[in-house]
């Protein structure tokens, strides 16, 4: 039961005032450690993700250097071609003049191994490359096969070969020669060095496992830096480059991991403009993100320094506000066993003798100190007055102790349906009681209400001048809004009104005040 007097607080107990200040001097060292390092996470990841990030750029760039590059050298050689296949459909071939104007023509670009010439059966007609060469069948070669049974007039870049006369490694161009009916009458090809793209290539720095690739179409490699002869012809059709990359984009950057050695790499690639040939350039994953691996470990050594400077001094101060808790607690021990003492002698005070409920005086009390409340909080103030009904009848016929039996009863059933630590039931007099319900409405008050009235004619307490032939209670009911400002009285008397009207209008029912 509550009391308005002794449980009101005047101020927070030390005790708890310490706990909270330990309590928050906890969260905030949590929050503080959880802060740098969520800090360090981030920033990690931050410059974790603009490393590869300034890689995909540099190698996106690198790639469109290297398509640009081989691009110039094959056009360059193709332009020679173009030219070679106009002169021998039109003027036919010069045996003495021919091989003189091919090595001319090589010694103008660096990048030429040879130029040649072959009739429809694959036999060397002239070259670049001096003399003696003549009677080789080159039939065989894949360029050859191809411009025999194609029509087409365009350059066709062949996969790389050795070179049957030097033994030197070579990337294939060649053009299609007709005889004036149209029909096949031989190959103009010319070779590149594949030395011309390593030196550019092998100048680059890579890293230690960087790689530099020139694709043909059929996903088949022309050049790999590092060289490595088992690796050229090598098909990567099955790599990401062609199985998601290129089908979405002649250029771009992703990171992949390469089908040949298993590595993964970021890479930027780029078709070759003009040509069926795919640049790309790749550094491994490992390598760029070694450097960022080494500041995060010192990074993350600094904060854990920090963290625990910061462990040891939260601890230390942790300790030092328990022992002061521990102080004041055994300080407060002796008061605290005055002041319940002291409850205790007030709570007989404010207590009805007979039901145990509170008194007249405790009601008056908390209903004033709950209005307040109520003033303070903008919160709702229900009160129901309670009234035995017939119970004159009862004590004539049934005599006044079973009387005071019957009020305990009542009193019991009504402590029983309110369950809120914060309400209050009281005996206002005789048979008469009271019930304090803070923070509740009228519809809240009614239900409360109704559910004392049915416990109490279902307890089934005999009454044989009860038109029911048991006791039965009736009720009123009053309650202040959030803003309303009505005095103790006010409140008492409305309730005691309802009750009136509850008792006129023919007992055992509960009536809500006007």
């Amino acid at each position: 039961m509550r009391n308005p007097l002794i449980n009101q607080p005047v101020t927070e107990h030390p005790s708890k005032v310490t706990r909270l200040k330990v309590r928050s001097a906890v969260t905030l060292l949590i929050a503080v450690c959880l802060s740098m390092a969520l800090i360090v996470v981030w920033e990690a990841w931050s410059s974790r993700q603009y490393r590869l990030h300034d890689k995909e750029v540099a190698m996106s760039n690198l790639a469109q250097t290297l398509a640009s590059q081989a691009q110039a050298s094959i056009k360059q050689a193709d332009t020679l071609l173009y030219a070679l296949v106009d002169r021998l459909e039109h003027e036919g071939v010069d045996d003495h003049r021919l091989p003189l104007l091919l090595n001319a023509q090589r010694a103008e670009l660096s990048q030429i191994h040879g130029l040649f010439v072959f009739d429809e059966n694959g036999k060397w007609l002239a070259n670049s490359n001096g003399a003696g060469q003549t009677g080789v069948n080159n039939s065989d070669r894949e360029y050859f096969i191809f411009h025999r049974d194609n029509p087409s007039r365009g350059p066709h870049i062949g996969p790389s070969i050795k070179s049957r006369s030097s033994g030197e490694w070579i990337l294939t161009v060649s053009r299609r020669v007709n005889h004036p009916d149209g029909s096949f009458a031989g190959v103009a090809l010319a070779t590149i060095y594949l030395s011309h793209f390593l030196q550019l290539y092998d100048s680059i720095d890579m890293g230690d496992d960087g790689v530099i690739s020139l694709v043909a179409d059929n996903a088949t490699i022309i050049l790999r830096r590092p060289f490595k002869e088992s690796e050229i012809g090598t098909s990567i059709a099955k790599s990401p480059l062609f199985t998601e990359l290129l089908p979405k984009g002649d250029a771009g950057t992703a990171t992949i991991v390469s089908t040949i050695d298993g590595v993964e790499r970021v890479l930027g690639y780029r078709r070759v403009e003009s040509y069926p040939l795919i640049a790309f350039a790749a550094l491994n994953k490992d390598e760029i993100l070694d450097s960022w691996r080494k500041e995060t470990l010192f990074s993350v050594g600094i904060v854990s320094v920090l963290l625990a400077f910061l462990g040891v001094l939260g601890r230390r101060l942790i300790k030092l506000m328990q022992r002061q808790n521990r102080v004041q607690a055994e300080l407060l021990q002796t008061q605290g066993k005055l002041i319940e003492s002291n409850r205790n002698l007030e709570g007989l005070a404010l207590e009805d003798a007979l039901t145990g409920l509170a008194n007249r005086r405790q009601l008056d009390l908390f209903i004033d100190a709950e209005l307040g409340r109520a003033r303070r909080h903008g919160s709702d103030l229900a009160l129901l007055m309670l009234d035995v009904d017939h119970f004159k009848a009862y004590n004539d016929c049934y005599g006044h102790l079973t009387g005071d039996d019957c009020l305990r009863q009542v009193s019991a059933i009504i402590t029983a349906n309110i369950e809120r630590p914060g309400d209050l039931a009281a005996r206002f007099g005789g048979e008469e009681f009271a019930v304090v319900l803070p923070g509740t409405d009228y519809v809240g008050a009614f239900l409360v209400a109704e559910k004392i009235r049915k416990a109490v004619q279902d307890a089934a307490i005999a009454h044989s001048d009860s038109p029911l032939g048991v006791i039965t209670v009736s009720l009123g009911i009053s309650a202040c809004g959030t803003d309303t400002q009505i005095e103790a009285q006010a409140l008492i008397g409305a309730a005691d009104k309802a009750l009136y009207v509850a008792k006129t209008s023919g007992r055992n029912m509960s009536v809500i005040a006007n």
